[in-house]
């Protein structure tokens, strides 16, 4: 028994446009960028994330952003099927620059624009382009479909 990754054709029949997939899964771009004004807090039943502040591009709709840590919104809808899990993988190119990107899984039924966590860690900081792509979500089929859909408080984000 084993697990398969999603063909990128196979997510242009769910309805992605074809423009929005790539060798190996969707596009994930860069919308918005946030960062922490206040402190989270995680229980065992219950949690508060923290204030955020939205940051502004310059005139070009360049995002310069300092060493540090950032939480930014993908700039597409996603459905994830609900015999379907998602990871979004950092963009090479990303990478080679000094930055990463951590996520959570995306769960089965799952319905909104996420969130990832960009972290620069170039001396020299990172601008990047609103819209430009980040990170792949590459999809993967389970054995079965789960009983249980996610309907937590993130669902539909935006």
């Amino acid at each position: 028994m084993y697990t398969v990754i999603i063909p990128p054709q196979e997510l242009i029949k769910l309805g992605y446009p074809q423009d929005a997939v790539d060798c190996s899964g969707l596009k994930l771009t860069l919308d918005e960028v946030f960062i922490p004004t206040s402190s989270g807090y995680v229980d065992i039943n219950s949690k508060s994330i923290p204030i955020y502040k939205q940051l502004s591009t310059n005139e070009d709709d360049v995002y310069d952003l300092r060493r540090g840590y950032y939480v930014i919104r993908y700039g597409e809808f996603v459905r994830i099927p609900r015999d379907s899990i998602a990871v979004a993988i950092p963009r090479s190119t990303l990478i080679r620059s000094g930055a990463t990107i951590h996520t959570a899984v995306w769960d089965p039924g799952y319905e909104g624009r996420g969130y990832g966590l960009l972290i620069v860690f170039n001396y020299h900081g990172l601008k990047i382009k609103k819209g430009a792509q980040v990170a792949q979500l590459v999809f993967i089929k389970m054995l079965e479909e789960s009983a249980l859909q996610y309907r937590g408080s993130y669902f539909g984000e935006r």
